[in-house]
């Protein structure tokens, strides 16, 4: 049992500097309370453990937070293939030929015809692993602490962060692609890259929130969905954007005139014909800073925006055989858990349904 008890403890006086008596109620259990009745005198270790009998600790754990990893939720996943190929090759067919006014009887009609290419990409092997020794295993079930649960969160994360980082901007060294990076030969060089328009005033300028007025940054919004679906002789209907948080923030935050009670990013989607939802707008964490005229690899010191048609025949993340735990292996007085997976890249068939744009 723990009560207050009354005891004296040798305080300094603020005024004087010399030492002066005060007594103070303390939460003291039995135990302790007979020991100092007795005269008894702690080491330090002592007190450390009795110190810890009136300490309490939370059920609830609060972790370290990390931030949402965006490829997944941006892009969607295929998983054709499986865990033992090397390479993943798609066809596409194109066709060609002409009519032609002929005479009655004529011999040399013009033929038409199919081509076909193939174009092929590189799966690669992911892993890592996480364990814990016969010890720890003890102590978590003392504890009650999901120790195996926890590490192999930990593991997954680390392989969703790879994955995630290939997604956006590729590997070159490993022949892996991403939106913003890779191979020189991979689709993402092919990809559209154009500055918007400079301002009417300010020196020309091209940054938003500065010199460009609302009017500016929405005509730069609606030039790059229109120049997509004409440039592509509407075949390609642009149905998403991607940029920074900070460029999102900025939309919603800035009202489209002193006069009005409408945000840009309000005006916009209420006044352009592809983009509806502000769900389509995507903030991503990534595109902070990596736009330029030569973006790649995760360089690049400008911001911009990606106009796209995100659908799955068009832009896909190609991961043949997703991630796994394999078997526990026991080593000495530890237990080792090897995870892996089969990744791809992001895998651009259309690079015309994609346009970068930079300079905001």
């Amino acid at each position: 049992m723990s009560k207050l008890v009354k005891t004296k403890v040798e305080v300094t006086d603020e005024k004087t500097g010399l030492p002066t008596i005060k007594y103070e109620e303390v939460l003291m259990s039995d135990a302790v309370e007979d020991l100092v009745n007795r005269g008894v005198f702690l080491t330090d270790d002592e007190g450390v453990f009795f110190q810890r009998q009136l300490e309490y600790i939370q059920a609830q754990s609060y972790d370290v937070l990390y931030p949402e990893l965006m490829g997944r939720t941006c892009f969607s996943s295929n998983t054709e293939g499986g865990e033992g190929i090397n390479q993943i090759t798609y066809r596409s067919y194109d066709k060609r030929g002409k009519a032609v006014v002929i005479a009655g009887k004529a011999t040399d009609l013009p033929r038409a015809d199919i081509d076909g290419k193939e174009y092929t990409i590189d799966v690669r092997t992911l892993g890592n692993s996480f364990g814990y020794s016969r010890q720890e295993l003890a102590a978590s079930k003392l504890t009650g602490m999901p120790l195996e649960a926890r590490k192999a969160e930990a593991a997954r994360r680390a392989y969703e962060e790879k994955v995630n980082r290939l997604t956006w901007f590729g590997e070159a060294k490993n022949n892996l692609g991403g939106l913003f990076g890779g191979p020189a030969t991979y689709p993402w060089s092919t990809i559209t890259n154009t500055e918007v328009a400079g301002a009417s005033g300010g020196g020309n300028s091209t940054v938003w929130g500065t010199d460009k007025t609302p009017d500016e940054v929405v005509a730069d919004l609606t030039n790059s969905l229109a120049v997509m679906y004409a440039d592509t002789k509407k075949i390609h209907k642009p149905n998403q954007i991607f940029m920074s948080v900070e460029k999102k923030l900025f939309l919603q935050n800035t009202p489209r005139s002193l006069q009005s009670d409408m945000s840009i990013l309000s005006w916009f989607l209420a006044n352009n014909n592809f983009i509806k939802s502000a769900d389509d707008i995507k903030d991503i964490n990534e595109l902070s800073g990596i736009f330029g005229a030569t973006p790649g690899e995760d360089t690049g010191d400008a911001e911009g925006f990606v106009v796209i048609e995100n659908k799955i025949d068009n832009i896909r993340i190609r991961e043949p055989f997703p991630y796994i735990h394999l078997p526990v292996q026991y080593k000495g007085l530890e237990f080792e858990i090897n995870c892996y997976g089969r990744f791809a890249s992001l895998e651009i068939i259309r690079p015309a349904a994609i346009a970068f744009w930079y300079g905001i």
